[in-house]
Protein backbone atom coordinates (compact mmCIF):
# COMPACT_ATOMS: atom_id res chain seq x y z
CA UNK A 1 0.00 0.00 0.00
CA UNK A 2 1.48 3.33 -0.54
CA UNK A 3 1.28 6.03 2.06
CA UNK A 4 -1.33 8.82 1.57
CA UNK A 5 -0.68 11.03 4.94
CA UNK A 6 0.52 11.04 7.81
CA UNK A 7 -1.85 10.61 10.66
CA UNK A 8 -1.88 13.58 13.01
CA UNK A 9 -5.22 13.12 14.68
CA UNK A 10 -5.82 10.88 17.74
CA UNK A 11 -4.45 7.57 17.83
CA UNK A 12 -7.95 5.75 19.39
CA UNK A 13 -9.07 6.98 15.59
CA UNK A 14 -6.00 4.96 14.63
CA UNK A 15 -6.74 1.70 16.37
CA UNK A 16 -10.62 1.75 15.93
CA UNK A 17 -9.20 1.81 12.08
CA UNK A 18 -7.14 -1.33 12.45
CA UNK A 19 -9.61 -3.38 14.64
CA UNK A 20 -12.03 -2.93 12.68
CA UNK A 21 -9.89 -4.56 9.86
CA UNK A 22 -8.67 -7.34 11.80
CA UNK A 23 -11.77 -8.01 12.23
CA UNK A 24 -12.57 -8.29 8.63
CA UNK A 25 -9.39 -10.25 7.65
CA UNK A 26 -9.63 -12.55 10.45
CA UNK A 27 -11.44 -15.09 8.37
CA UNK A 28 -9.53 -15.06 5.43
CA UNK A 29 -6.37 -15.66 7.57
CA UNK A 30 -7.72 -18.40 9.33
CA UNK A 31 -8.77 -19.96 5.83
CA UNK A 32 -6.05 -19.41 4.19
CA UNK A 33 -3.09 -22.04 3.34
CA UNK A 34 -0.92 -19.14 4.86
CA UNK A 35 -1.26 -20.27 8.15
CA UNK A 36 -1.76 -23.79 7.96
CA UNK A 37 -4.60 -24.56 10.66
CA UNK A 38 -5.62 -27.76 8.94
CA UNK A 39 -2.17 -28.98 9.43
CA UNK A 40 -2.09 -27.57 13.29
CA UNK A 41 -4.88 -30.06 13.39
CA UNK A 42 -3.51 -32.67 12.41
CA UNK A 43 -0.71 -32.24 14.91
CA UNK A 44 1.54 -30.47 12.62
CA UNK A 45 3.98 -27.71 14.41
CA UNK A 46 3.49 -23.94 12.99
CA UNK A 47 6.41 -21.91 15.34
CA UNK A 48 9.29 -21.22 13.10
CA UNK A 49 12.01 -23.66 14.51
CA UNK A 50 14.33 -20.44 14.95
CA UNK A 51 11.76 -19.07 17.38
CA UNK A 52 11.25 -22.25 18.91
CA UNK A 53 14.68 -22.75 19.90
CA UNK A 54 15.74 -19.03 20.68
CA UNK A 55 12.63 -19.21 23.17
CA UNK A 56 13.64 -21.73 24.55
CA UNK A 57 12.07 -24.79 26.55
CA UNK A 58 8.16 -23.50 28.31
CA UNK A 59 7.16 -26.34 29.66
CA UNK A 60 5.48 -26.12 33.02
CA UNK A 61 5.75 -22.62 32.16
CA UNK A 62 2.79 -19.36 32.65
CA UNK A 63 3.19 -17.70 28.70
CA UNK A 64 1.69 -14.51 27.69
CA UNK A 65 1.53 -13.99 23.88
CA UNK A 66 0.63 -10.32 23.32
CA UNK A 67 -1.03 -9.41 19.82
CA UNK A 68 -1.85 -12.97 19.26
CA UNK A 69 -4.40 -13.03 16.68
CA UNK A 70 -6.63 -15.96 16.01
CA UNK A 71 -4.42 -18.06 18.31
CA UNK A 72 -2.76 -20.55 16.23
CA UNK A 73 1.26 -19.71 17.83
CA UNK A 74 -0.17 -19.07 21.09
CA UNK A 75 -1.94 -23.01 21.29
CA UNK A 76 1.54 -24.21 19.35
CA UNK A 77 3.33 -22.97 22.77
CA UNK A 78 0.56 -24.85 24.78
CA UNK A 79 1.29 -27.98 22.66
CA UNK A 80 4.89 -27.72 23.92
CA UNK A 81 3.98 -27.08 27.28
CA UNK A 82 3.25 -23.48 28.31
CA UNK A 83 0.25 -22.90 30.27
CA UNK A 84 -0.94 -19.96 27.75
CA UNK A 85 -3.02 -16.42 27.49
CA UNK A 86 -3.72 -14.55 24.29
CA UNK A 87 -4.34 -11.42 24.17
CA UNK A 88 -5.39 -9.77 20.59
CA UNK A 89 -7.43 -6.07 20.00
CA UNK A 90 -9.65 -7.91 17.75
CA UNK A 91 -13.27 -9.58 18.58
CA UNK A 92 -13.42 -11.57 16.32
CA UNK A 93 -9.98 -12.81 16.51
CA UNK A 94 -10.16 -13.79 20.23
CA UNK A 95 -13.84 -15.59 19.23
CA UNK A 96 -12.29 -17.61 16.81
CA UNK A 97 -8.92 -18.72 19.04
CA UNK A 98 -11.49 -19.56 21.90
CA UNK A 99 -13.21 -21.65 19.52
CA UNK A 100 -10.53 -23.75 18.20
CA UNK A 101 -8.76 -24.10 21.69
CA UNK A 102 -12.44 -25.70 22.13
CA UNK A 103 -11.93 -27.47 19.03
CA UNK A 104 -8.47 -28.65 19.58
CA UNK A 105 -9.47 -29.47 23.32
CA UNK A 106 -6.02 -27.19 23.98
CA UNK A 107 -6.35 -25.57 27.55
CA UNK A 108 -5.71 -21.67 26.77
CA UNK A 109 -7.33 -18.25 27.86
CA UNK A 110 -7.88 -15.77 25.69
CA UNK A 111 -8.64 -11.93 26.29
CA UNK A 112 -9.57 -9.16 23.74
CA UNK A 113 -7.63 -5.95 24.77
CA UNK A 114 -5.11 -3.16 23.62
CA UNK A 115 -1.79 -4.93 24.55
CA UNK A 116 -1.54 -1.13 26.16
CA UNK A 117 -4.25 -1.45 28.11
CA UNK A 118 -4.16 -5.24 29.33
CA UNK A 119 -3.05 -4.03 33.00
CA UNK A 120 -6.77 -3.56 33.35
CA UNK A 121 -8.02 -7.03 32.31
CA UNK A 122 -4.89 -9.08 33.64
CA UNK A 123 -3.85 -9.22 37.08
CA UNK A 124 -0.92 -12.00 37.36
CA UNK A 125 2.72 -12.48 35.82
CA UNK A 126 4.30 -14.44 33.86
CA UNK A 127 6.99 -16.77 32.83
CA UNK A 128 7.59 -15.67 29.58
CA UNK A 129 6.03 -12.67 27.49
CA UNK A 130 6.09 -13.27 23.60
CA UNK A 131 5.14 -11.28 20.42
CA UNK A 132 6.03 -11.75 16.82
CA UNK A 133 6.07 -11.10 12.78
CA UNK A 134 4.11 -7.97 11.63
CA UNK A 135 2.99 -6.81 15.46
CA UNK A 136 4.99 -3.37 16.29
CA UNK A 137 3.53 -1.60 13.21
CA UNK A 138 0.08 -1.56 14.71
CA UNK A 139 1.44 -0.44 18.45
CA UNK A 140 1.67 3.53 18.90
CA UNK A 141 3.54 3.79 22.21
CA UNK A 142 6.75 1.96 22.58
CA UNK A 143 7.42 3.52 25.92
CA UNK A 144 4.55 2.14 27.03
CA UNK A 145 4.11 -1.13 25.65
CA UNK A 146 7.83 -1.70 27.50
CA UNK A 147 6.24 -0.68 30.84
CA UNK A 148 3.18 -3.16 30.55
CA UNK A 149 6.09 -5.85 29.17
CA UNK A 150 8.04 -5.05 32.66
CA UNK A 151 4.91 -5.21 34.50
CA UNK A 152 3.10 -8.50 33.40
CA UNK A 153 6.76 -10.50 33.74
CA UNK A 154 7.96 -12.47 36.61
CA UNK A 155 11.44 -11.49 38.13
CA UNK A 156 13.82 -13.49 36.31
CA UNK A 157 11.02 -13.87 33.77
CA UNK A 158 12.03 -13.52 29.75
CA UNK A 159 10.70 -11.68 27.25
CA UNK A 160 11.00 -12.55 23.58
CA UNK A 161 10.43 -11.15 20.06
CA UNK A 162 10.43 -11.97 16.66
CA UNK A 163 10.12 -9.03 14.22
CA UNK A 164 10.99 -7.66 10.61
CA UNK A 165 13.12 -5.57 10.45
CA UNK A 166 12.59 -1.75 10.24
CA UNK A 167 15.23 -1.45 7.19
CA UNK A 168 12.90 -3.92 5.14
CA UNK A 169 9.71 -2.02 6.35
CA UNK A 170 11.68 0.92 4.50
CA UNK A 171 12.22 -0.98 0.92
CA UNK A 172 9.77 0.25 -2.06
CA UNK A 173 6.86 -1.85 -3.36
CA UNK A 174 6.70 -0.48 -6.38
CA UNK A 175 8.55 -3.08 -8.43
CA UNK A 176 10.15 -6.46 -7.96
CA UNK A 177 13.80 -5.54 -5.85
CA UNK A 178 16.04 -8.28 -8.79
CA UNK A 179 19.13 -5.76 -8.44
CA UNK A 180 20.67 -3.49 -5.86
CA UNK A 181 18.82 -0.52 -7.62
CA UNK A 182 15.76 -1.88 -6.80
CA UNK A 183 16.12 -1.96 -2.97
CA UNK A 184 15.90 1.58 -1.84
CA UNK A 185 13.69 3.55 0.76
CA UNK A 186 9.83 4.46 -0.22
CA UNK A 187 9.11 4.58 3.55
CA UNK A 188 10.17 6.14 6.42
CA UNK A 189 12.81 4.46 9.10
CA UNK A 190 12.30 6.85 11.77
CA UNK A 191 8.83 7.66 12.30
CA UNK A 192 8.72 10.23 14.64
CA UNK A 193 6.06 8.34 16.70
CA UNK A 194 3.59 9.50 14.14
CA UNK A 195 1.24 6.49 12.09
CA UNK A 196 1.04 6.54 8.29
CA UNK A 197 -2.01 6.19 6.65
CA UNK A 198 -2.71 3.54 4.24
CA UNK A 199 -6.40 4.21 2.35
CA UNK A 200 -7.44 0.63 0.37
CA UNK A 201 -6.09 0.91 -3.11
CA UNK A 202 -7.23 -1.37 -6.06
CA UNK A 203 -4.21 -3.55 -6.37
CA UNK A 204 -3.53 -4.21 -2.52
CA UNK A 205 -3.43 -7.95 -2.05
CA UNK A 206 -3.01 -9.70 1.47
CA UNK A 207 -0.12 -10.97 2.83
CA UNK A 208 -1.76 -14.43 3.49
CA UNK A 209 -4.23 -14.82 0.86
CA UNK A 210 -3.40 -12.72 -2.35
CA UNK A 211 -7.03 -12.90 -3.57
CA UNK A 212 -7.98 -10.95 -0.61
CA UNK A 213 -8.37 -7.01 -0.70
CA UNK A 214 -9.17 -4.91 2.63
CA UNK A 215 -11.76 -1.98 2.09
CA UNK A 216 -10.61 -0.76 5.49
CA UNK A 217 -8.29 2.24 6.07
CA UNK A 218 -5.11 1.28 8.73
CA UNK A 219 -2.61 3.25 10.44
CA UNK A 220 1.04 1.99 10.68
CA UNK A 221 3.72 2.92 12.77
CA UNK A 222 7.28 2.99 12.22
CA UNK A 223 9.80 1.84 14.62
CA UNK A 224 13.35 1.81 14.60
CA UNK A 225 15.31 -0.76 16.09
CA UNK A 226 16.73 1.65 18.91
CA UNK A 227 13.11 2.49 19.84
CA UNK A 228 12.49 -1.05 20.28
CA UNK A 229 16.00 -1.61 22.46
CA UNK A 230 15.29 1.71 24.48
CA UNK A 231 11.79 0.84 25.55
CA UNK A 232 12.68 -2.40 26.64
CA UNK A 233 15.99 -0.84 28.96
CA UNK A 234 13.50 2.13 29.98
CA UNK A 235 11.36 -0.69 31.34
CA UNK A 236 13.79 -2.05 33.35
CA UNK A 237 14.66 -5.10 31.57
CA UNK A 238 18.37 -6.52 30.44
CA UNK A 239 18.80 -7.36 26.91
CA UNK A 240 20.03 -11.11 26.94
CA UNK A 241 20.37 -10.93 23.02
CA UNK A 242 20.01 -8.92 19.44
CA UNK A 243 20.21 -11.17 16.53
CA UNK A 244 19.26 -9.91 12.44
CA UNK A 245 18.76 -12.10 10.09
CA UNK A 246 18.45 -12.01 5.61
CA UNK A 247 15.50 -13.80 5.94
CA UNK A 248 11.62 -13.27 6.10
CA UNK A 249 8.62 -15.35 7.10
CA UNK A 250 6.96 -14.57 3.96
CA UNK A 251 7.82 -13.22 0.66
CA UNK A 252 7.76 -9.36 2.07
CA UNK A 253 8.59 -7.63 -1.31
CA UNK A 254 8.33 -9.10 -5.07
CA UNK A 255 11.97 -10.94 -6.17
CA UNK A 256 12.55 -12.68 -2.63
CA UNK A 257 13.08 -15.96 -3.45
CA UNK A 258 12.32 -19.10 -0.86
CA UNK A 259 14.77 -21.60 0.43
CA UNK A 260 14.05 -25.04 0.94
CA UNK A 261 13.83 -24.07 4.70
CA UNK A 262 10.61 -22.03 3.42
CA UNK A 263 11.54 -18.37 4.33
CA UNK A 264 12.18 -15.85 2.21
CA UNK A 265 15.55 -13.99 1.17
CA UNK A 266 16.67 -11.21 -1.54
CA UNK A 267 17.62 -12.92 -4.69
CA UNK A 268 21.47 -13.89 -4.58
CA UNK A 269 22.78 -10.79 -6.72
CA UNK A 270 20.81 -8.55 -4.66
CA UNK A 271 23.37 -7.88 -1.43
CA UNK A 272 21.85 -9.22 1.48
CA UNK A 273 19.81 -6.63 4.09
CA UNK A 274 19.06 -7.27 7.48
CA UNK A 275 14.88 -8.52 6.86
CA UNK A 276 14.18 -9.82 10.25
CA UNK A 277 15.22 -9.57 13.86
CA UNK A 278 15.05 -10.85 17.18
CA UNK A 279 15.91 -9.70 20.95
CA UNK A 280 15.23 -11.87 24.24
CA UNK A 281 15.65 -10.09 27.41
CA UNK A 282 14.95 -10.70 31.22
CA UNK A 283 13.23 -8.68 33.64
CA UNK A 284 16.03 -8.74 36.58
CA UNK A 285 15.11 -9.88 40.14
CA UNK A 286 14.49 -6.80 42.33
Amino acid sequence: MVPVIRHEGDSDEAYAHNRAFWDEVTPVHAASDYYRVDEFRRGAPVLHDFVVEEVGDVSGLTLLHLQCHFGLDTLNWARLGARVTGVDISGVSIDRARKLASELDIPATFVRANVLDIDRQLDGQFDRVFTSFGALCWIGDLEAWGRVIARVLKPGGVFYISEFHPLMDTLQQARPINENSDAYPEYPYFGGGVPLRFDPQGDDSDYAEPSFTSEETTFEWFHPVSEVIEALIGAGLALERFREYPFATYRARRGMVQGDDGLWRLPPNVVALPLMYSIRAIKLPA
